[in-house]
């Protein structure tokens, strides 16, 4: 008999990975008037009927319904609410039973084996089985479909390795070995959607919400489905979201009781949620920095990023960028927090004069300048903040603000500086995704082979001290080497009206609206 890893071995393991860029703004303050943190259990008992109004900071015109192709704000919005994904993961990567109900793995981390849930429908009536889910994951490894997951499940997954055993029983059979599977389909990404479907303009999921109307550049519209198969919800009848890009803007219209959320708030505005507003936040959301093309004159040589991680003053940056919450760390892309944290690694300190000798071993004579970009929000403030305390080791970052509408056409993995936010990943995702060789979001253009080792080994093996170990010891490779400075993490906020209750968001992103209510 094959023995299996149960769901909650998995549990213990950690979860859910946001496989979306994740570039957007994050802010946190602190326990005065501090953001109630996400997943906080929601005042009263759940109200039926209402319309949520919601604004987003972006829309693009370009974006589209289909769950599989969800990068940006308002697709992530519809993936959420009108589809499910197998798992579900909280903001502590804890996983949850969603479309599947139990998971398992041969011991090798080979095959996957997920368990469907009876009695779900979509949206037209029609149930669930095991060949929407074969067909999803299918469809996602199309490379002419440009699947936001297919970089990450793609490494490990074929089409052929996909079957139904029957009607409610789903196999993955891997090419190598991978014990993070669960991890990686928590993403909205990974939402299953019916066999065949093409046309996503009536969003047919299985999901809280239908939708009723889209565009991206604009807004969204989404309508209570009865026949959801977690009994009484959704609470809400409604839910209407629309884009506004001005961030002053934005927070006047929670403030004045136009919108009842908003998204992407950054800074010292946190601390503007007060009276009949209130925050409401992941307090790990993202980390801020700067990154640099590790393998691009003068970042090329690592004297001079050593300089510029000891001539940041992480206390007084994050005191700018995140007013409060002071969250500062190493240069990893994990937080503190995180149960594979390397143990006992600290921040670099505040060392302007090292700074300053480092970059006379690299060759440096006089002043150090270089540009970077960054458009407004954390990033800028992230940006500017490091201008003024690298000023001291004798660096001069030259900040050049850019608009936020062509950063990523223009700016982002074109120019060899930037000032950068990036949501919180679960560590099998942020290593190979961030570092390794190929990588999507390899911005520091890091190449290591012994680091690509230590990922590849900790992925594959279901022992969680092993998986620790030779995590820590490729965080602590990133450390010593990779062409960033990350002088800590802050706040994914939003702000809401306070009679906004049962909001449920987790990393990357991902706010689900099924015990949303209005009080």
């Amino acid at each position: 008999m094959t023995n299996v890893i149960n769901r909650r071995t998995m549990l213990k393991t950690g979860a859910g990975a946001a496989l979306g860029v994740g570039l957007f703004g994050l802010a946190a303050c602190g326990d005065d008037g501090s953001p109630a943190p996400a997943g906080s259990a929601a005042a009263g008992a759940p109200k039926k009927g209402g319309t949520l109004r919601w604004a987003v900071a972006a829309g693009n015109a370009t974006q589209v319904a289909d769950p599989a192709k969800a990068g940006g704000t308002m697709p992530l919005l519809i993936a959420t609410n009108c589809y499910d994904t197998l798992v579900r993961a909280d903001q502590n990567y804890q996983l949850t039973p969603a479309l599947a109900t139990e998971w398992s793995s041969t011991p090798d981390s080979l095959t996957w084996t997920f368990k469907l849930r009876p009695g779900v429908k979509f949206h037209d009536g029609s149930p669930l089985t095991a060949q929407d889910v074969v067909y999803s994951f299918k469809r996602i490894l199309d490379p002419a479909l440009a699947a936001v997951g297919l970089a990450q499940i793609g490494p490990y997954l074929q089409a052929s390795g996909i079957t139904a055993a029957d009607q409610g029983t789903v196999k993955l059979t891997l090419t190598k070995p991978n014990a993070f599977i669960p991890v990686m389909v928590s993403h909205a990404g990974f939402s299953i959607v019916k066999d065949g479907t093409t046309d996503f303009s009536k969003g047919n999921g299985t999901g809280p919400f239908t939708l009723a109307g889209f565009d991206a550049a604009a807004r969204t519209s989404l309508t209570r489905f009865d026949g959801y198969w977690q009994d009484g919800k959704p609470y809400l009848d409604a839910i209407q979201i629309v884009v506004i890009a001005e961030d002053a803007t934005r927070l006047q219209a929670v403030t004045s009781g136009s919108q009842d959320v908003v998204d992407n708030i950054t800074g010292a505005n946190t601390l503007l949620l007060k009276g009949s507003v209130e925050p409401y936040m992941l307090k790990n959301g993202g980390w801020v920095g700067l990154t640099m093309f590790g393998d691009t004159a003068p970042f090329d040589n690592h004297k001079i990023i050593e300089a510029m991680q000891y001539a940041a003053d992480r206390k007084k940056i994050m005191s700018v960028v995140a007013p409060g919450i002071d969250i500062i760390s190493p240069d990893i892309p994990i937080p503190p927090e995180d149960p594979f944290f390397p143990s006992g690694l600290q921040p670099r300190p505040y060392d302007p004069d090292r700074a300053k000798a480092l970059l006379k071993e690299a060759g440096v004579s006089g002043t150090f300048t270089f540009d970077v970009y960054a458009y407004e929000g954390d990033k800028l403030d992230t940006a500017v903040s490091f201008k003024s305390t690298a000023e001291a080791a004798g660096i001069n970052a030259n900040v050049i603000t850019w608009p936020h509408a062509t950063f990523f056409t223009d700016i982002f993995k074109k120019k060899p500086a930037i000032g950068i936010s990036v949501a919180r990943l679960h560590v099998s995702q942020a290593l190979p995704r961030l570092y390794s060789k190929g990588g999507d979001l390899n911005i520091t253009h890091f190449s290591n082979p012994q680091f690509d080792e230590l990922v590849a080994q900790a992925t594959a093996t279901a022992d969680e001290a092993k998986q620790k170990q030779l995590f820590t010891d490729a965080l602590t490779i990133v450390n010593d080497g990779a062409a960033n400075v990350i002088p800590g993490w802050e706040g994914q906020v939003y702000g809401k009206n306070k009679r906004v209750q049962g909001l449920d968001a987790s990393n990357g992103a991902h706010m689900y609206l099924a015990g949303a209510f209005l009080s």
